[in-house]
């Protein structure tokens, strides 16, 4: 089973503006001419059930992780996406729903590097990252309409790598003030639920991301201001013929996560 984490709180929205040109084209790309940090509070939490035996009850796990996110340009016009600072809790409850035990940590500094302007990277298996919590469109857009940017996690089937599949369609949704600065809006619809299951490993598996976000881009200088975003996970995997030589356990899982984002400053 693949469980995701992801993982914030400063800036105040206020009174959103109204374009009065629907028609003027608007380019969503970032702005990597000069060498700087962006660091970005990020907080995610996430309830979790899961069953490993057929009839048998759900285990029910909470997380909670809170730390920063940085976008670090580099002089070769790339930029570098690291989670650092990020402490987490896992809270483990009972058959009844009571809590029993809270497992703290500090997780270690992850890095992903050499992301360019259009928020891919040179290896495209991190993309999905990326595409989840500040997605760019793929094509200049108009305000009121929509691109579609092609998603994929990976799945482990017993050694075997295969990739779930789908979208996160985003629609630039309007003009919003932000801390003072005009953001453009951008409502994302994730879902990720396509997979192709080879037949040789004669079991069954079935996985499905859904969910929304709303991303906050500054339209003037090029970067994020931050992002809310809400996600529902299921997962399940049985044997398909009791008799295959592949050893994969029943599994069942659904999983809910909320994650915030904000801009906390800028360093040159």
């Amino acid at each position: 089973m693949n469980k995701i984490l992801f993982g914030l709180s400063l800036l105040i929205l206020t009174g959103c503006v109204n374009s009065d040109n629907k028609s003027e084209i608007t380019e969503f790309t970032l702005d990597f001419s000069k060498p700087k940090k962006y660091i970005y509070s990020f907080s995610q939490t996430s309830t979790s059930k899961t069953q490993w035996k057929k009839n048998d009850q759900f285990d029910k796990t909470k997380s909670v992780a809170a730390g920063n996110l940085n976008i670090r340009i580099k002089e070769n016009n790339l930029a570098d996406l690291s989670v650092t600072d990020l402490e987490t809790s896992l809270i483990i409850y009972d058959s009844k729903g009571v809590e029993i035990d809270t497992v703290s940590n500090t997780a270690p500094v992850m890095v992903i590097q050499n992301m360019n302007q259009n928020g891919t990277f040179e290896n495209n298996e991190h993309n999905f990252m990326f595409d989840l919590i500040f997605p760019l469109p793929t094509k200049n857009i108009k305000l009121g309409e929509s691109d579609k940017i092609p998603m994929q996690i990976p799945f482990n089937v017993n050694g075997s790598k295969l990739f779930i599949k789908g979208h996160n369609t985003l629609r630039y949704n309007g003009i919003e003030t932000i801390d003072g600065k005009q953001c453009a809006v951008l409502i994302g619809e994730i879902d990720i639920s396509k997979i192709e299951i080879p037949e040789e490993l004669e079991s069954t598996h079935k996985s499905s991301t859904t969910g929304n976000g709303t991303y906050y881009f500054d339209l003037a200088n090029k970067y994020f201001v931050g992002s809310d975003i809400e996600v529902k996970m299921t997962t399940a995997s049985e044997k398909k013929n009791e008799k295959s030589k592949n050893d994969i356990s029943f599994g069942n899982t659904n999983s809910e996560s909320k994650i915030k984002i904000r801009l906390i400053k800028i360093e040159e």
